[in-house]
């Protein structure tokens, strides 16, 4: 079932709904998965009106693009981990800042 209470706060003051397109929404990649979910199922209905729609759309890509810098990320540490030459693995610890 759609999480009804969801939907109808996602665009009140400090919901992932008015995150600005410059900010981060700082959520985990688990929830931006169950929110872009809900919104999912929430735009399968029929009698969803085009405003409501559209704004969660807008959102959905919001997290779309927030769930796929943070996949990019882990990408990224993951290929940090290098095999040494003694056959041992090692970890050697960097940052990346994510821009985008």
């Amino acid at each position: 079932m759609i999480n009804e209470e969801w939907l109808e706060n996602l665009f009140s003051e400090g919901s992932l709904g008015h995150v600005n397109r410059q900010e981060k929404p700082s959520i985990s990649l688990e929830e931006g998965f169950e929110q872009l979910e809900t919104i999912v199922k929430a735009l399968e209905q029929k009698d969803l009106p085009l405003e409501k729609a559209l704004d969660y759309f807008k959102v959905g890509v919001t997290l779309v693009q927030h769930c796929s810098a943070v996949l990019n990320q882990a990408e990224k540490q993951m290929q940090v981990l290098l095999e040494a030459p003694d056959g041992q693995l090692q970890f050697n610890p960097i940052s990346f800042e994510v821009k985008g």
